[in-house]
């Protein structure tokens, strides 16, 4: 069986199409794929490398924040105590017979710090003494800050006012041994 000559040339159409079929199929497409993939993966792993830097900086700053604090708590007097650093600023301020109550609240502690908290009552106090109170009260020397307030008009002398305080303190931070 002889072919003719337009039959010859339809087999060698029909072969290289053929090939470039196979060839397309089981060579360039997969290799497409896979750089597309690995284009893919590369990006993927420039981003979490991003994250990674982000984190690390951001690991930076608290290990830093953390030495500062422990630098402050180190300066402060060694028998620190946050009732009695209220109490005497209570005094100073002309408010310690207006304070209704000073309740020591659950403390707060992570693996970096530890922190005290008391809650506090002032009673039929004047704008002026409470100002004078939370001036000294707020203390970044001693670590030591008002958390909540909540302030009312008392309704039984004129202008004065009922105060409930949250006052936080820092008492040990994580890598300071006490002296």
């Amino acid at each position: 069986m002889q072919l003719s000559q337009r039959e010859k040339i339809a087999v060698r159409i029909a072969a290289i199409c053929l090939l470039l079929f196979v060839g397309l199929q089981f060579m360039v497409f997969p290799f497409l794929d896979n750089r597309a993939r690995l284009t893919q993966s590369l990006a993927e792993r420039e981003r979490s490398l991003l994250e990674m830097r982000l984190m690390q900086q951001r690991y930076g700053e608290l290990n830093q924040q953390s030495d500062s604090l422990a630098a402050v708590l180190l300066q402060r007097d060694q028998g620190f105590s946050l009732f009695s650093f209220l109490e005497k600023n209570a005094t100073d301020s002309e408010v310690k017979e207006h304070v209704a109550y000073m309740r020591p609240s659950q403390s707060a502690a992570n693996e970096l710090y530890q922190q005290s908290m008391i809650e506090m009552r002032l009673q039929a106090v004047s704008l002026g003494q409470l100002v004078r109170f939370l001036e000294r009260t707020e203390s970044p020397e001693q670590l030591v800050g008002v958390d909540r307030i909540t302030i009312q008009e008392n309704t039984q002398e004129d202008a004065t006012l009922d105060v409930t305080l949250r006052v936080v303190s820092i008492d040990h931070v994580a890598g300071i041994e006490s002296r």
